[in-house]
């Protein structure tokens, strides 16, 4: 049966919501806003199978980004339709987009794979691991004169300061970062920060669980976590750290990593920072 790769249309909205809701065992209008504001329609792209009407058998999203003026494609969202899968359709899928990103000129292509499946799935494409993490779990001492400042930042702002801390920044768009963190707030998280730093923490009992965190040293990233304890009770942090990063050095559990395929002549990653909110 012929198949076709395009862009989603606004037509395609509510077919390709239902699939992924079903897939991703969501409900359709988080699908819906996840594929309108996180991917961004225009970016997502559909293998259709012919029949009348024509079926999305597979889909991703290719999203544009930017690490240090490098054009480059976060790749998010793949799934194949149940009665579909095992056929290599989502192999066929990426090995033409990669190559149609490549010939356009973008240098590479990142992706933040969810199970040592998908890890393996990507390999033979060309990705490679790299981006790694780490958890670093420590106690937060009581500190009545750490100051901060409370969901103080806007989107653009935390923007701007991460790439202050992480100039190799692998930079998603503003309207993917913005529906990132309000699904985030939605959730209860809450933005720390003053002049050396900031953190993105939820709060979780006795444990504020860091999704980010960024500041100019150790003592720096020590008075946001005080002035949050102060603001939460909670005595205990869980902090996700790049591997990498020049906080708390040689600490905590590596826990994961994203991948990168290089369209172009490779680069160095060692210091390139892949983080997502979602």
């Amino acid at each position: 049966m012929a198949t076709t790769l395009r862009r989603a249309q606004p037509a395609d909205l509510p077919a390709l919501a239902a699939l992924r809701a079903e897939a991703f065992g969501t409900d359709t209008a988080e699908a819906r806003g996840w594929l309108e504001h996180i991917a961004g329609l225009e970016n997502v792209l559909v293998l259709e199978r012919g029949g009348t009407p024509p079926q999305p058998a597979a889909l991703l999203a290719a999203v544009p980004v930017e690490c240090g003026g490098r054009r480059g494609v976060w790749l998010d969202g793949m799934l194949t339709r149940p009665e579909a899968r095992g056929r290599g359709v989502m192999k066929n899928l990426l090995a033409a987009c990669l190559k149609a990103y490549a010939q356009s000129g973008y240098e590479f292509a990142v992706a933040a794979p969810d199970s040592p499946r998908a890890d393996r799935g990507l390999g033979p494409l060309g990705f490679r691991p790299a981006f790694g993490l780490r958890v670093v779990r420590r106690p937060i001492p009581r500190s009545l004169v750490a100051q901060a400042e409370f969901d103080a930042l806007t989107v653009r702002r935390l923007m701007e300061a991460r790439l202050h801390y992480q100039p190799a920044c692998v930079c998603l768009p503003e309207h993917t970062m913005v529906e990132m963190v309000t699904r985030l707030y939605r959730r209860g998280l809450t933005i720390a920060s003053n002049r050396r730093g900031y953190a993105l923490f939820l709060h979780r009992g006795e444990t504020l669980q860091v999704l980010e965190l960024q500041a100019d040293n150790d003592h720096c990233a020590d008075v946001l976590l005080q002035a949050a304890r102060e603001k939460t009770g909670a005595a205990h942090a869980s902090i996700l750290l790049a591997e990498s990063q020049a906080l708390y050095l040689g600490a905590g559990k590596r826990c994961g990593c994203g991948m990168v395929c290089f369209l172009q002549r490779p680069f160095p990653v060692n210091d390139v920072y892949f983080r997502l909110l979602a």
